[in-house]
């Protein structure tokens, strides 16, 4: 293997272990640790990316082209948790936003039946 191959390589086993740690924080809702992760992952990358730009590619060792591969699919799913994940806090808040917008518009019976606790909400003509 060259010099370059055994630097891939190197990379690449870095960049595995990264996602599996990214994975670990994703399960443990560690959100603080993926935001490091994400700088780690992107510093490994660009070195790779050096690395590849100066390599004849179509020397490249069919092990590391798999090992990557590999890796790059675990980052796939990775990213499609962590997408799913911001959908769902979005969705989350704008449910609670329109729960509590609904919640300013809605009046209530006092105890005794005669008058609304929000004399300006939405009045009912008549009680359940």
């Amino acid at each position: 293997m060259t010099n370059a191959a055994s630097k891939l390589s190197t990379l690449i086993n870095d960049l595995a272990r990264l996602i599996g740690k990214e994975k670990v924080a994703i399960k443990e809702r560690a959100f603080d640790d993926i935001a490091g992760f994400t700088e780690r992952k992107e510093t490994l990358l660009s070195e790779f990316d050096a690395i590849i730009a100066v390599m004849d590619q179509g020397k490249l060792p069919t092990t590391l082209v798999d090992e990557l591969n590999a890796v790059r699919a675990q980052a796939q799913e990775n990213a499609a948790i962590l997408q799913a994940m911001a959908d769902g806090a979005q969705s989350a808040r704008q449910r609670l936003k329109s729960i509590s917008e609904k919640d300013l518009t809605t009046g209530v019976y006092q105890p005794g039946g005669e008058t609304l606790m929000r004399p300006d909400a939405a009045t009912f003509t008549s009680k359940a």
